[in-house]
């Protein structure tokens, strides 16, 4: 996938995030720009970003759900992967791994 086709699903999942009732942050601003991080969301009582991944080996791309429920890691952009998604996975398969992330579905859900 080209690197603007991959800015375009980054995107996307920010949608999304705000879809399923996340709120766009103005934080971090200084480290966003330093290390090219993406906006942080919150949702309830946690923060949430998405970002692109490579991970050594393998030649695929992902993106990454990061998420920290500390405001102050938040606020300099320190947060832990919880999820590393395919880029090739669908609107709605998106979509729902974004639910699951926000807790608002279960695996169980669909087993």
């Amino acid at each position: 996938m080209t690197e603007d086709g991959i800015e375009k699903k980054l995107i996307f999942m920010e949608s999304l995030f705000e879809k399923n009732g996340a709120v766009p942050l103005d934080i971090n601003e200084k480290n966003r720009e330093k290390f090219g991080l993406r906006r942080t969301f919150k949702y309830g009582d946690k923060f949430y970003r998405v970002d692109e991944a490579k991970f050594d080996g393998d030649s695929h791309e992902y993106m990454v759900i990061s998420c920290t429920d500390n405001e102050k890691f938040a606020q300099i952009g320190v947060m832990d992967d919880i999820d590393a998604l395919s880029v090739d996975l669908t609107d709605e398969e998106l979509d729902r791994q974004v639910r699951l992330a926000f807790g608002l579905e279960t695996d169980s859900e669909n087993n």
